[in-house]
């Protein structure tokens, strides 16, 4: 399949990772203060795999 525009598509697979980086670090702080760290530790995973993302998805939009 052949998209039609790769930036657009790029800006919105940046845009999601934004939101599921933003997603995991909030979950992983009520995590954190209900005293689950086995899923804080995961959601902080989970936020520094999508900083790898955002950068790679970055460098694809120059």
């Amino acid at each position: 399949m052949k998209t039609k525009n790769p930036q657009k598509v790029m800006r919105m697979l940046t845009a999601l990772c934004i939101f599921i980086g933003l997603t995991a670090v909030a979950v992983g702080i009520i995590a954190a203060y209900k005293e689950e760290y086995v899923i804080a530790v995961a959601m902080l995973l989970v936020a520094i795999w999508q900083i790898f993302n955002f950068r790679q998805w970055r460098k694809a939009i120059k």
